[in-house]
């Protein structure tokens, strides 16, 4: 299931925020949009959930115009995972992987066996079961992302929206998160998200969207897209970009530390 998006204008009030943005992010692949705040990466997920409606231009999941899907048809096909957070109440790890079974059942049902046991599988799938019982707001930062991705799987979309899904993590938990991430795309999964992270978009992901100003500058494989120029370009910073392990791995670097 992929998502296609074409001639994407959008702004608030007289301001453009979006201008023509155009790309595809094919089924079962990561597609990172790449750059840095204020470019409209939020403003553009928010149209891709379909939060916001007074675009032009066109979205399609699945070759289906979003905008003739309601909210509950368009929850079947898309799953969105924030940030993590904590919620007012702490809810048991199996309680907030539930929530996500909301669109299958009808407003004065509650999830049921077949729901129950696709929460368990997707705790398995993402590697947390162990923290079943556990408070949502007593786990780690990195364990709590595991758990909104397993939330989302339990809403049974295909098409995964992340906003900076490893934003305030350590590192080892970005690894795992992202190494999760890239795991549910051999299982079918189309996945977008948006990162500040050169290596990480480079390292992980199968595509590659880099935008400045509302526009994108640069589509394609991550070693077409993560360049010296282009990440100088995007971040206005003298970057000298490295490759290590054949060009199988890039940092990016102040070039004012390697000289």
């Amino acid at each position: 299931m992929s998502i296609e998006v074409r001639d994407l204008h959008f702004g608030y009030g007289s301001g453009e925020v979006l201008r023509g943005v155009s790309f595809t992010a094919a089924s079962g692949e990561l597609t990172s949009v790449l750059g840095p705040n204020g470019v409209g990466k939020s403003t553009l997920f928010r149209c891709l959930l379909g939060l916001m409606k007074g675009y032009s231009g066109s979205i399609t999941v699945d070759g289906e115009d979003t905008r003739r899907l309601s909210a509950r048809s368009l929850s079947k096909k898309v799953a969105y995972i924030p940030q993590s957070h904590y919620p007012s109440f702490n809810y048991s790890v199996f309680n907030m992987v539930l929530m996500g079974a909301t669109s299958q059942v009808s407003l004065l049902s509650s999830p049921g066996p077949r729901q129950r046991a696709a929460a368990a599988e997707a705790l398995e799938r993402v590697g947390v079961a162990h923290l079943r019982d556990k408070g949502y707001t007593n786990i780690s930062g990195g364990e709590r992302q595991l758990v909104l991705i397993a939330r989302a799987l339990v809403q049974d979309a295909h098409v995964l929206v992340l906003d900076e899904p490893t934003a305030n993590l350590d590192y080892g938990n970005q690894i795992r998160v992202m190494e999760q991430v890239r795991q549910l795309t051999s299982q079918g999964y189309t996945v977008i998200q948006s990162t500040h992270n050169p290596e990480q978009a480079f390292l992980f992901s199968h595509s590659v969207v880099a935008m400045q100003e509302g526009r994108v500058i640069a589509e394609g494989p991550p070693s077409r897209v993560v360049t010296e120029t282009l990440m100088e370009k995007l971040y206005g910073a003298d970057i000298r970009v490295c490759s290590l392990y054949d060009d199988r791995v890039r940092v990016c670097i102040p070039r004012s530390v390697t000289e």
